[in-house]
Parts: structure tokens; sequence; C-alpha cells
């Protein structure tokens, strides 16, 4: 037989599961993404919060073994926001305080450090995702397969998980480990065991909205800086406009408002949440860790996030399908 002999040949490599051709485009996105030195730059800020915060679970279980009483740890709470209405609910119940401390202080973490890291991270890496691909005619490529569209959609939305959860979910399970090691006795595991599964969900409620959203920016554009200019446009102007309606409304409701009731802050007067993603998200997080009251409370918080993913991920799979058809 001829070197060069042209015929049929047995198939000799494993045939791969097609179910997970998105994680494919999923490793794919991640490689790419981690050559920018700015986000390799924001990893390294982002765990930096867990160590301070490290501070604060072990001062408050120290408090608790030398004092009896979380002395230390509610001078601080009087200066905080929202501080003395947490320390009210502590009061009322002392056996569940480690648990609402905790639960404080990993939620710190997501409101705050991480919130705006996220912010920043998802502007470096998401616009590009779908754009560079519609600009390039990758379309062409990624279809010549046997792939879906949810199967692309998933494989880019994957790249944003990964690194939402190298930012959030992993700094805040570390803390977690960090406060257990920290405390005098492992006793700590019996009033906290349910804050990793809150972590998760917290985690889970913070990746779906902001990913179906950045995504969707990114499939309308060939430009990914019109993308990253929606998403921050979204973001700042929800903030802005929340705090000018705020405070003309605190400023309307100035006479009537007691200072002196631990159960009140500015935060809690304001009835415009609604209109910036950023608070809606802290509030619905609040509530998943406890600190946010009932479930009716926070509802309509969770109606328009699911309207808002909802709309979002539609948009991005009939721009994903209407590039296929194309």
């Amino acid at each position: 037989m001829g070197v060069h002999d042209l015929g049929y040949r047995d198939w000799e490599t494993a045939p791969r599961n097609e179910w997970l051709q998105w994680w494919i485009i999923a490793q794919t996105g991640i490689r790419l993404a981690w050559r920018s030195r700015w986000l390799r730059r924001m990893l390294f800020f982002a765990w930096l919060p867990t160590l301070y915060l490290a501070v604060g679970f072990f001062a408050y279980e120290q408090s608790l073994e030398t004092t009896g009483s979380g002395a230390w740890f509610q001078e601080v709470l009087e200066e905080l926001p929202d501080g003395r209405r947490l320390l009210q609910e502590m009061a009322e119940d002392p056996a569940a305080a480690r648990h609402l401390a905790w639960a404080w202080l990993l939620l710190s973490l997501f409101r705050y450090s991480q919130a705006v890291l996220m912010l920043l991270l998802i502007g470096l890496i998401g616009p590009q995702l779908i754009s560079r691909d519609v600009r390039s005619r990758a379309f062409l490529l990624y279809f010549s397969r046997p792939l879906s569209a949810w199967e692309y959609v998933l494989g880019k939305a994957s790249v944003v998980w990964f690194y939402i959860a190298a930012i959030s979910t992993a700094p805040a399970l570390a803390l977690y480990g960090l406060g257990v090691l920290l405390s005098p006795n492992l006793g700590v595991v019996a009033d906290t065991w349910d804050l990793p599964f809150r972590i998760l969900a917290a985690s889970v409620l913070l990746m779906v909205p902001t990913t179906a959203l950045i995504l969707m920016f990114s499939s309308l554009t060939t430009e990914s800086r019109y993308a990253g200019f929606a998403w921050f446009a979204t973001w700042v102007l929800g903030w802005v406009t929340y705090v000018v309606l705020s405070v003309i409304e605190f400023q309307a409701d100035f006479e009537n408002f007691e200072f002196d009731d631990p159960s009140n802050s500015f935060a809690e007067t304001s009835r415009w949440s609604f209109v910036s993603l950023y608070h809606m998200l802290g509030q619905i997080q609040g509530w998943v860790f406890g600190l946010e009251g009932s479930l009716g409370s926070v509802l309509p918080l969770i109606v328009v996030v699911a309207v808002i993913t909802g709309v979002a991920t539609t948009v991005l799979l009939r721009r994903v399908a209407g590039q296929v058809r194309a």
C-alpha cells in the first residue's frame, strides 16, 4: 500500500462527550482572559480584604472568650451603618449573636470590596467575549460543529462565573475557614454551619444577573468598548439615581426620622432600591445571610432582578441565534 494512499481508515480516538463542548469554550476564554496583567492584579487585591476581615473574626471570638461578651465588637458596630440595628437583634437573642456577627462580616465582604472588584473585573473581560466573535466572524468556526446557541452562551458565561467565583466565592469561603481556625474551639461550626451554603447562594445571586447583563451588552455590538460603556453606565447611573432619590426622600421625612431608634438607618428609609442593581443585589444578599428581615421585604427586588435576568438572557440567545443564521 502506498504511503499516500487515501481510503477509509478506522477512527481510533474516543469521541468526546458532546455535552462538554461548552467547557472547551470556557477553557479557551479563561486562558485568554488570564493574559491580562490587570486581571491578575485584581485577583491579588481581591484576597487582601479576607485577611483584614479575618482579624475581625479573631477579635470578636477572643472578646467573647475573655470577657463573656462581644464588647469590642459592639463598640465597632456602633460606628458602622446599620450597626445599632444589628446590636439590637444580637441583644434579643444572645445565642444567635455569633451567627449574626459572622454573617455580617461575610456580607460586608460581598457588598463593599468585592462588589467594586466585580464591577471592574467584569467590565474588563466581559465586553469582548461575544463582540469579538461577532467582529471576527468566529461564529463560522464555532458553529461549524454541532454546537447549539445555549452551549455557546454557557461556555462564555462560564468564563465570567469562574472569575467572579475567584474574587467572591473563594475568598468568602476562605474567610469562613480562617474564622473557624482562629476561634478558640471548633464549637463555632455548630453555630455557623449554614454560612458556607449562604455564601454559595449569595454568589449565585451575584453571578447570574451580572453575567446575563454583560453578555447581552457584548452581543449587541461589534465594538467591545461600547459594551463596556453600557456596563459601567448601568451601575453608575443606577447608583447615582438611588442616592439622589434617597436624599430627596430623606429630606422630606427628616422631621419624622427617629435617630435614636436602632432599627432606623439611612438605607432602611429609602424605597428606591429597585433603580440600582447594586442596592437590589446587596439587599437580597443581606436577606440570604439573614440580615434583611423576611422574604416579603425583598420579594419585589427578587422579582425585578429576575425580570432583568430573563430579558437579558432572551435578548442574548436571540442575538446569538441570529448571528448563526446570518
